[in-house]
Formats: C-alpha cells, sequence, structure tokens
C-alpha cells in the first residue's frame, strides 16, 4: 500500500501542474515525513549524491556543443552536404531531412535541438518544393527521435549513471539501432513520396557531392572528433563532450565565423538553463529512486513479470509496452530517470543484458517524442511551421508504426545494441 501512496501522490502532483522534478522531490519528502521517522534532510542527501557524479557533466557540455552547432552555421552546411546526395532520389528532399537529421544526431544527443536545427532549414525548402506541409512536419518531427538515439546520447548517458554501466558502452550501443531505424524511416518515407508523386530533382553529380563536403567538412568532421575519440579510448564520454563543445566553438566562430560573442553569451545562457532543469530532474529521481528501492518496488515489480512469465522476450515487451504508454505523457529525461530503477532490477534477474536494456528502453521513450499529447518534437516542428498539432498527427502514423516496427527487432536482435561494444569494448 505505501508503494501505491508513493506512486499516487506522484500522479496527483503531476495531474496538478507541478514540474517533474518538484512532483519527484515532494513526493520523496511527503512520504519521509509522512509514513516514517526518517529526518527529511535525507531527501537533500539523496539529491546531493544523485547529481556528483562526474558523468553527468557530459550533459551541459553536449548541450552547448549543440547550440553551437545550431547558431554557428553547422548544420546548414550538413543539410547542403545532404542534398548533394539524396535530392535527386525519390522524395529527394524527404530523404535530405532523414540524412542530416541523423549526421546532427551524432553531434548533438537532443531530440528537440535536432528538430529545430535541421527543421527550421528544411520545412521551409519542402514547402517551397510543394511538399504537403503536415507531411513535412511528421517527417521532421520522426526524424529527430534519431538525437537521442545515436551517439552521443543524454538518454545513454543517464541510464549509463543510473545503473553504473560504462557510458562509453552504452554510447556505442546506439550506433547500428539508431543506422537501422533510420534506414526502416528512409524506406517508409520513399514509398509515402512514390504514392504521392513527390519527385527528385536535378542528377546525381559527384562534382557537387564533393563541392558540397569540402564546405561542410569541418562540420562533418565533428561525430569523427568525438565518437572517434570515444572508441579509440583518446578519452572518456565526459570528455568528449568538453572535447565536442570546444570544437564547434572553434568550427562555429574561427572557421565558418557565424558565431559573434552576443551568439555566445546566449547559448551559454540557456545551455546552463536547460543543463540545470536536466540535472535538478536527475537529482530529484535519486530521492524517488531511493524510496522507491526502500519500499521494495523494484521486487514487486520484478514478482509481478515473473509470475506472468519467465520469458525475458514476453519482460521486454511488456515493459516496451509501458514505456511507449508513459512516453505519450513524459518527456524521456524524466522517463528514463524514474523508469530505471524500477525496471533495470528485474531486468538483471531475467538475464537480460544491461546495454541491450538500455537500448531498448531509450528506443521506447525516443518514440514518445512524436507521440501527443506530450511529444516535444511536435511542439517544435508546430512552432517552426505554425501548424496545429492535430493537423500533423494524422501524418506520424507510418512513421510511429515503423518505428514501432524497428523496436520490436531491436528486441528480438541484441546483437544490433550488443556486437559493437563486445568488439571495442
Amino acid at each position: 500500500m505505501t508503494g501505491v501512496f508513493i506512486i499516487g501522490l506522484f500522479a496527483v502532483l503531476m495531474a496538478v501542474g507541478v514540474p517533474v522534478a518538484g512532483a519527484l522531490g515532494l513526493s520523496a519528502l511527503i512520504y519521509m515525513a509522512v509514513m516514517t521517522s526518517i529526518d527529511p534532510i535525507l531527501v537533500v542527501q539523496q539529491m546531493i549524491n544523485g547529481s556528483d557524479k562526474f558523468t553527468l557533466l557530459a550533459i551541459p557540455f553536449f548541450i552547448m556543443a549543440g547550440g553551437f552547432m545550431e547558431r554557428g552555421g553547422i548544420s546548414s552546411r550538413i543539410v547542403q552536404f545532404a542534398k548533394s546526395v539524396f535530392s535527386p532520389l525519390p522524395g529527394g528532399l524527404a530523404l535530405v531531412v532523414i540524412g542530416s537529421s541523423m549526421i546532427f544526431a551524432s553531434m548533438t544527443g537532443a531530440g528537440a535541438a535536432t528538430a529545430a536545427a535541421i527543421g527550421s532549414i528544411m520545412l521551409p525548402a519542402m514547402r517551397r518544393e510543394k511538399y504537403d506541409d503536415d507531411f513535412g512536419c511528421a517527417l521532421q518531427a520522426s526524424a529527430g527521435i534519431f538525437g537521442p538515439l545515436i551517439p552521443p546520447s543524454i538518454l545513454m548517458v543517464l541510464y549509463g549513471v543510473a545503473t553504473n554501466t560504462s557510458v562509453g558502452d552504452m554510447l556505442l550501443s546506439g550506433v547500428f539501432p539508431g543506422l537501422f531505424l533510420g534506414v526502416v524511416m528512409a524506406g517508409v518515407t520513399i514509398s509515402l513520396c512514390l504514392k504521392n508523386g513527390y519527385r527528385g530533382e536535378g542528377r546525381l553529380s559527384f562534382r557537387e557531392i564533393a563541392s558540397s563536403f569540402v564546405h561542410a567538412f569541418f562540420a562533418l568532421l565533428t561525430p569523427v572528433i568525438i565518437l572517434g575519440g570515444i572508441y579509440t579510448g583518446i578519452f572518456t564520454a565526459t570528455e568528449a563532450a568538453a572535447v565536442a563543445a570546444l570544437y564547434s566553438l572553434i568550427a562555429g566562430g574561427l572557421i565558418y565565423r557565424e558565431l559573434t560573442w552576443a551568439k555566445i553569451l546566449d547559448i551559454a545562457f540557456k545551455s546552463c538553463k536547460l543543463a540545470a532543469g536536466i540535472l535538478f530532474i536527475v537529482a530529484a529521481t535519486q530521492a524517488f529512486g531511493w524510496v522507491l528501492t526502500r519500499e521494495r518496488i523494484p521486487q514487486l515489480v520484478g514478482e509481478f513479470f515473473s509470475n506472468i512469465s519467465s520469458n525475458p522476450v514476453i519482460f521486454l515487451f511488456a515493459v516496451s509496452i509501458l514505456l511507449l504508454i508513459a512516453g505519450c505523457f513524459l518527456d524521456p529525461v524524466p522517463a528514463i530517470m524514474i523508469f530505471t530503477p524500477i525496471l533495470a532490477p528485474p531486468a538483471m534477474k531475467y538475464g537480460i543484458n544491461p546495454i541491450h536494456f538500455g537500448v531498448v528502453m531509450v528506443v521506447a521513450l525516443c518514440i514518445g517524442l512524436i507521440t501527443p499529447p506530450v511529444g516535444m518534437n511536435l511542439f517544435v516542428v508546430s512552432s517552426l511551421s505554425k501548424r496545429p498539432i492535430h493537423a500533423i498527427v494524422p501524418k506520424l502514423w507510418p512513421f510511429i508504426i515503423s518505428m514501432i516496427a524497428g523496436l520490436v527487432a531491436v528486441i528480438l536482435f541484441p546483437g544490433l545494441s550488443l556486437w559493437l561494444p563486445e568488439k571495442l569494448g
């Protein structure tokens, strides 16, 4: 009953409009004050312990790097390079959205940032080429889910911290699932474009590809530096985040000369504000997770699932359904911090590799970025295009269904997640 009280209290606080971090912290505080004789100061101690981790420094640096890339001319050059490669294909501009979003995702680690940076360029371009506005918005929102999946990924960092799993291995594990889902989305997009008569433009020109590659070289070098440094062991994931921020600052300010001091200060302020919000959620989740552990909630959840089935695949499907529903109402960042301490211990009892389980969680929660009513990417593209969300949602279903099919493949084929960490680990 105590567990029901804690979770119910959190749900009520969320329902009345209390921010996620406040609802988590207040739930833990009220529980200690009402249900136990423990000094409530323990809530503060748990919050400090939860945020006092070196690995979490990667989050503000990756956010800042994304800001420098978006406003320093890097995103526009990535789009231009993707156009030279994909434009001649059926539905060329639609494939440019996917390709440039995946490249940008390999630098930033955030879904909304990917949707905003690429969408601000591609949505007007698709409108000029007579693509349906709502189709373009649905495509851009869906392509934005690669931000938290393809490394570097903020969600992977948070999961690694929450489970004491190697963050480097977690980042590696997202490479092939991200590429696989990109291929699935591209296949669906080509099919829709052929059906609606969206053709490519121009002819494939290797000279144009080479020219756009040269102009985008320093932009495209960013993921090579970030991921290459991690994979070769030159620096850790946290150090890679700092390197990414510094490199994107140099590229945007000194090479492309699009970053001014005013822009740099504005990016720094907004990055610190966003990072503070995420880290506050992380801290509050530590206290909330301690309460759940004290009340044996993870063990009870594990017993519940084990009574249903002893098959780990069934467990993964059940968890995925739970997270797909939760993703409709929660942003992935608080969701990964809330559900990881509840679901990870039962997963370990099922013998599921923690890295594979983390990828399944991240993919399921990434889909939540495009599911109403709280899909963050929907709000981003709606704001950029001035189109109402209810008009965009009907065009989303082919992409949502394809992503769920991709999630099923990730569950059934653990090698997608585990092969690269095992080879390079």
